[in-house]
């Protein structure tokens, strides 16, 4: 049955006797004061421009490299100088997957000087053992380098990765699919290795790979730089290598361990499909990155989106439902981030997961305009958090609480609630511990009179004004920790608005 909101009357006549009681127990820690409406829809306002221009980013495609390539095989070596390029190999086994296929010393299909086509590349190899015909495209069985003057152009095409050979493509220089397909082919062949793996595609710092209305399916493992479609920054790099770029518009990525993980990157991800990611759909580490009209179902063992590191990220219009553990896990970041109008549900964990974070003017964390609900934790969960603004949300239906933020010790704030619609939970709906500022505007609360307490933790001692003056009179309140007890006197926000 659902639940009506709280009457305004019956809130402030419940809460401000729910405080006198906590007061004759409890020393009041808190000091509440007034902000103008004006002048916190101005703050607001400026916060989301700046945060909206922070997180600019746009990603041009780039035009494959001219020239045809020249294509040869190259010994692969596991330990020597430019042997870096093939670190997931060397680290994680597969040169024993690449024996067990060729019957010779390792070797790597290698594109330079221009690009190529799959067509092309059949013909320039004419070696079935590496390249051949296989349903509506071409079977590959060999690991196959890009080089950084190289391109491999798939064009209304098919490219499957003979999975029990090795099979992995590795980009320095220009990957492009346009209405294609990567698929990996396991075959019935038996492993020779020491457990289950899949091909994937690493692309390294200064390449760019673009994925246009095409398909990748059953790709990756959970190992280092192997589970999908991953860009990394290699330790043999200079940290001044440009980073690398990745374009994926209208695409789909089915069934790969963790379909897109970014590292070193700038990366844009539009209107495209990520179903049954085994780790992550997407992982983004020290990247920029627009993640912009997405759908993410199912996510098997973590969460939907994480995000770490120095990254800046625009998170808008993405659809997030089934996700094992949070649906976006944002921890130990430095960087801007907007999170607006994304529809979160249906989470085995949190909606929202925030870890670590210290936002500041130049780098904000703007959650806005978002639904988030149906978790089986909190709708947003964050601890170690030194402050956040959430704005226009509407966030509830979870066992737990709407919003919970629990630091260990007091950290500055502000944490920033304005707009939002918040409610049907479990337990309190609002739970704040160890922030110094908090500030409250008008938001609509659902919770269950006389039975449930709406703000809880360092807010409980106060609730009663602040709940009088936020949802009775519409002001906005700022809460700050005080060293000395405060008395609550009258209520602060009928005070102003009577002077």
């Amino acid at each position: 049955m659902a639940l009506r909101p709280l009457p305004l009357c019956l809130a402030a006549l419940l809460y401000v006797g729910t405080l006198q009681a906590a007061s004759q127990s409890l020393p009041l820690q808190q000091s509440l004061s007034v902000i103008s409406t004006s002048e916190h829809q101005a703050q607001l306002q400026q916060l989301h421009q700046h945060a909206l221009e922070a997180v600019q980013l746009q990603v041009k495609e780039r035009p494959r490299p001219a020239g045809h390539a020249r294509v040869s095989l190259q010994p692969m070596f596991s330990a020597q100088t430019g042997s870096w390029p093939f670190e997931p190999f060397v680290n994680n086994g597969l040169f024993r997957a690449i024996a067990g296929y060729q019957a010779h010393h390792p070797q790597v299909v290698e594109i330079r000087g221009g690009s190529i086509t799959l067509a092309q590349l059949h013909t320039a190899l004419n070696n079935p053992r590496i390249l051949k015909p296989y349903k509506d495209g071409y079977l590959l069985s060999y690991p196959l380098m890009i080089g950084s003057d190289g391109g491999l152009v798939l064009e209304g095409t098919s490219l499957y990765l003979y999975t029990f050979s090795g099979t992995a493509l590795i980009n320095q220089g220009w990957l492009g699919l346009n209405q294609s397909r990567l698929e990996s082919v396991a075959g019935d062949k038996p492993s020779s290795t020491d457990r289950a793996w899949r091909p994937f595609v690493v692309a390294w710092a200064g390449s760019h790979t673009q994925v246009i209305g095409s398909t990748f399916e059953r790709l990756g493992y959970n190992a280092n730089l192997s589970r999908g479609l991953t860009t990394a920054l290699s330790s043999q790099q200079a940290a001044s290598t440009a980073k690398a770029t990745l374009i994926v518009r209208n695409s789909q990525f089915n069934a790969l361990s963790s379909a897109v993980e970014l590292q070193h990157s700038q990366a844009q991800i539009n209107d495209s499909r990520f179903e049954q990611s085994q780790q992550y759909a997407l992982d983004v580490r020290d990247s920029q990155v627009n993640l912009v009209n997405n759908q993410l179902r199912g996510i098997d063992n973590n969460s939907g989106i994480r995000l770490r590191g120095q990254t800046v990220a625009r998170v808008e219009r993405n659809l997030i439902l089934g996700a094992h553990k949070a649906a976006i896990e944002i921890s130990d970041q430095r960087g801007a981030l907007l999170l607006s109008a994304n529809l979160i549900g249906d989470s085995r964990g949190n909606g929202l997961q925030l870890r670590n974070l210290a936002p500041t003017a130049q780098a904000p964390l703007l959650i806005e305009d978002n639904l988030i609900g149906n978790s089986q934790g909190s709708a947003v969960d964050a601890s170690e958090v030194s402050g956040a603004t959430l704005v226009n949300n509407r966030i509830g239906n979870t066992p737990e609480y709407a919003i919970s933020l629990r630091n260990a010790a007091p950290l500055a704030g502000p944490l920033t609630l304005s707009g939002n619609t918040l409610g049907k939970a479990g337990k309190a709906v609002v739970r704040i511990e160890g922030l110094q500022q908090v500030v409250l505007g008008p938001n609509r609360f659902e919770g269950k009179p006389l039975l449930q307490n709406l703000l809880i933790g360092d807010l409980l001692s106060v609730q009663g004004p602040l709940l009088d003056a936020t949802q009775r009179q519409g002001c906005v309140v700022r809460v700050q920790q005080v060293a000395q007890a405060v008395a609550p006197g009258s209520l602060l926000c009928l005070q102003s608005a009577s002077q």
